[in-house]
Formats: C-alpha cells, sequence, structure tokens
C-alpha cells in the first residue's frame, strides 16, 4: 500500500477523530462519544505505522498533533482533585447549560409559570392555598411572614443559630434537587412531578403572604438566595429530564447505553445545581436573618441575580473558544 492509499484509506478515522474532540471540547457530546478512547488508540497506531513506513511529513505531524489533542482531553477528563471539580462547576456546568439551553427555558417556563399563577390566583381564593399547606404549613408561614413577627424570630426560635439553620437548609435543598434528578429515571415524569409541585406550593406560599401576611417581610428574605436556589431547582429537572430523554428516545443506542450516556451529560448539571442550592443554603443561613434595610436587601438580591445570569452567560466561553 502506498502513503497516498494508506492516508485516503485511514482519512475517515481521522476526521471522526477530530470531530468527536471538537464536539467534547465544546461540550456538545453525541452519541457515540463513548468511542473517543477506542478510536484514539486507532489513531494512534496509524501514526505508529505512518512513522514505520516514513510517510510524509504533513502527515505524520498531523497525526502526532491529534494524537496529543486527543491525549489531553481524555487526561483532562479523568483528572481527579480540586482542579477537576472546579473545572466542573466553573466551566463544564456552564457549559453544559448553554448546550442544553432548550430544556433550560422549558423547565424554567414550566417553573415559574405555575407559581405565578398560584400566587395571582391565592389572594382572591385562599382556600386554593390553604388546602395545599395545612394548617402546620399556614402556622410556620404566620409565623415567619405575619404582620408582628419576623423570618430571624424564626430562625431564632427553631435552630437557635444561623449555622443550625444553614446545616438543614442545605440538607433540604440538595435533597430536593436529587429527589428532582432521581425522578428523571422513569422517562422525565418524577422530575416534572416534583418540579411542579415544588412551583405550586411555592405559588402558593407568596400568595397566602400576600392574603394575610407581610410581603415586605417575604421579599426581603428571599430575594437573595431565590437566585442560586431555585436556578438550582430548575437544573437539577433539566438533568432529570436529559434521562428521561434518553429513556424515551435512545436513538441508535440501547437504552441501557442511551442512559450511561445521559447520565455523563446529566452529572455536571447535577453537581452544579447542587452546588448552586448549597450557596443558597449560605445565603439564608447567614445573610438572610440579618435586620438590615430593606433597600439593601433588594439591592443584594438584584446582584445575586445579575451574578448568576451573567455566570452562565460568561462563564467557561473562554475555554471553548481556545478549543
Amino acid at each position: 500500500m502506498t502513503p497516498a492509499q494508506f492516508e485516503k484509506n485511514i482519512e475517515p478515522r481521522w476526521q471522526k477523530l477530530e470531530q468527536l474532540l471538537t464536539d467534547v471540547e465544546h461540550a456538545k457530546p453525541r452519541e457515540d462519544v463513548i468511542e473517543l478512547p477506542a478510536t484514539f488508540r486507532q489513531v494512534c497506531h496509524d501514526l505508529s505505522v505512518a512513522q514505520h513506513r516514513m510517510s510524509p511529513q504533513r502527515v505524520t505531524q498531523r497525526l502526532n498533533a491529534l494524537a496529543i489533542r486527543a491525549y489531553r482531553v481524555l487526561e483532562r477528563r479523568s483528572a481527579g482533585g480540586w482542579e477537576s471539580l472546579v473545572r466542573l462547576l466553573a466551566v463544564e456546568f456552564p457549559q453544559a447549560v448553554r448546550t442544553e439551553w432548550r430544556l433550560f427555558w422549558f423547565c424554567t417556563a414550566l417553573f415559574y409559570g405555575p407559581a405565578v399563577l398560584m400566587a395571582a390566583i391565592t389572594p382572591f381564593y385562599p382556600e386554593w392555598a390553604m388546602s395545599l399547606l395545612g394548617p402546620d404549613g399556614m402556622m410556620t408561614i404566620e409565623s415567619m411572614y405575619g404582620e408582628k413577627s419576623t423570618p430571624s424570630d424564626y430562625v431564632r426560635d427553631n435552630f437557635g443559630s444561623g449555622f443550625a439553620a444553614f446545616c438543614f437548609y442545605i440538607w433540604n435543598n440538595v435533597s430536593i434537587d436529587f429527589k428532582t434528578f432521581a425522578g428523571g429515571i422513569v422517562g422525565g415524569i418524577g422530575s416534572l412531578f416534583v418540579l411542579l409541585f415544588n412551583a405550586i406550593y411555592l405559588g402558593a406560599v407568596f400568595g397566602y403572604v400576600h392574603y394575610s401576611g407581610n410581603p415586605l417581610t417575604l421579599y426581603t428574605w428571599v430575594i437573595a438566595h431565590g437566585a442560586p436556589e431555585l436556578t438550582g431547582i430548575v437544573i437539577s429537572a433539566m438533568a432529570g429530564l436529559r434521562l428521561g430523554l434518553s429513556v424515551l428516545k435512545p436513538g441508535r443506542l440501547e437504552r441501557r447505553a442511551a442512559l450511561v450516556l445521559a447520565g455523563r451529560q446529566a452529572l455536571p448539571l447535577l453537581i452544579g445545581a447542587a452546588a448552586l442550592t448549597s450557596i443558597a443554603a449560605v445565603l439564608e443561613g447567614f445573610w438572610s436573618p440579618l435586620d438590615l434595610p430593606p433597600a439593601m436587601k433588594f439591592t443584594a438580591g438584584g446582584v445575586c441575580w445579575l451574578l448568576v445570569a451573567a455566570f452562565f452567560i460568561f462563564s467557561g466561553r473562554r475555554q471553548a473558544n481556545a478549543s
């Protein structure tokens, strides 16, 4: 076989590896991304053959550059430690959200739509919210957002300290994320149910406070930690739906292989959502109880929402452009 014939016959494999690497580097994995390690080994073999047969320098240089590029991608994906975690949260997580932008806006609409609708209806039909919240829920809301009560008093009476409140909030928030994600295994139905239930419950709380409490107290309490917390809930639903879609539409893969691939794609979403709700727990445990002027609380809350939006819009773009 002449060098020209060798290059012509093996060229499709090199192009396949280049496309796989481009997709992975831009956080756009395809169904056949699981073939990346095997394709990398084949191209390394091609490089060895090309060097043995003294193929043209442009061929060996191309294969050598392709092999180095693939090695770096695979090494980066398998690296452990804090560096890998930081990259996952700061680069891969926002890239994954932007890649799944359709799911993001679908889950956002499915969450905020029913919540706003429930909050708007409840002051006119409070019995709906009362039946959903129950006696204990209404007592909790009135003790936190009543005319003569504050959330700080409730936290102090029930938790004793901001740290104890933080521990409760982080357990509660992260558990909601994992429940939402795990519900995706049954075709995404569980994720949709948890997302809708939390939306309707949240809307009932806001509506009930407008009906019988002090809305200003509620808004100054939730405005800051609501940015990462609510966004985390939406993204955990995205991760669950990604699993559910792989079960319903596995494509050319077997359902088991499609589920494994979807799990890998959803992992940055799930870990990122848990990180967001953990940040929300810190804010809710230590910042929200502070007795500060409403203007300061709303300013800080606005900054939190802007930071969350800027993170998903800009973070990880430099790495994608560089690759």
